[in-house]
């Protein structure tokens, strides 16, 4: 996945002065130099900020109101319950517009690919998770399957063209699914999707792939950008992984057999890869978005790995 082309704003350059007097006094001195962070899928502040004492924190930042601000506000006021699971946060603040959050430099990067070391760490990540936060100790969330609902549809489209959602899904309209794979399978999968995951009470983070990983000198994984209020069966945040991890050649039977929930619903799981496989089919085969030249083929990628779990399953 290419990250050339993406540039992310920089504190300095974008943020207002009080934003940036903020990040000073928690930094401990003057900013000698910001580095922003290369992966992600998101134009917000995300950078390394380096005091002349040799002093690292992480800086996020975005306005008020766009998806950007709120995702940074969520995230701090998450952070306490996530505890070591994700990056310590120093402290947080809202000023001018602006929502900023300095955590603890994690020493390490995100994953740029996986290997057989990181197995073992994801599976005990996995167990902590569901001891943690199976059941949610969250108040005030959205069921992911009600979140997730608009990016829906992209079967039912190509299966029903009279429907409102054609238009949608004209782009791919010609092509073949691969595997063997049939629309109206998939179709009738995804119509399943709210009565198999809305019940869900597992704290969820919600989009875990590698460059939301961060693999520590020791090996130790922590999972980063905790950005949004939502629950679902505890596996399903697992089920978004495992066709990232597929990408670099690994099982992904094998990797949810070794979770803590090798005892998810089977029919549950294939259920969610379908719904998760008609929007990476549908956006990834749609023209690149500006500014974000990784997304698309990210997004073909994660449809393909989906799609040849599933097909593998049925």
């Amino acid at each position: 996945m290419t990250t050339a082309e993406f540039a992310r704003p920089l504190l300095l350059r974008t943020a207002p002065i009080s934003v940036v007097e903020f990040v000073t006094s928690v930094l401990g001195g003057g900013i000698a130099r910001e580095t922003p962070a290369a992966a992600g899928f998101t134009p917000s502040v995300a950078s390394v900020v380096s005091a002349a004492s040799g002093r690292h924190v992480f800086v996020k930042a975005g306005a008020v109101g766009d998806a950007g601000g709120d995702a940074v506000r969520v995230g701090a006021e998450l952070a306490s319950t996530i505890g070591d699971l994700g990056p310590p946060l120093l402290s947080w603040s809202e000023s001018d517009g602006w929502v900023v959050a300095v955590y603890e430099r994690v020493h390490g990067a995100a994953i740029a690919e996986w290997n057989h070391a990181d197995l073992g760490s994801l599976a005990a990540l996995s167990h902590h998770l569901r001891e943690r936060l199976d059941p949610s100790p969250v108040r005030a969330t959205e069921p992911y399957a009600h979140a997730f609902a608009p990016l829906l549809g992209a079967w039912e489209a190509l299966q029903r063209p009279a429907t409102a959602a054609t238009a949608s899904v004209a782009h791919v309209r010609h092509l073949d699914l691969p595997y063997g794979l049939r629309v109206e399978t998939l179709a009738e999968l995804e119509a399943e999707w709210f009565e198999t995951l809305a019940s869900g009470t597992a704290f969820q983070h919600g989009d875990i792939r590698r460059d939301n990983v961060m693999r520590e000198p020791s090996g130790r994984l922590r999972l980063v950008d905790w950005t949004h209020r939502w629950t679902a069966p505890g596996w399903a945040d697992w089920i978004r992984l495992i066709p990232d991890i597929a990408a670099d050649g690994f099982d992904p039977e094998a990797v949810l057999a070794a979770s803590a929930w090798s005892d998810a619903d089977p029919h549950g799981v294939d259920v969610m890869l379908a719904g998760l496989a008609g929007r990476c089919w549908r956006d990834g085969h749609a023209p690149a978005v500006p500014g974000l030249p990784q997304l698309r083929p990210m997004q073909l990628l994660q449809g393909d790995m989906t799609l040849r779990w599933l097909a593998r399953r049925l």
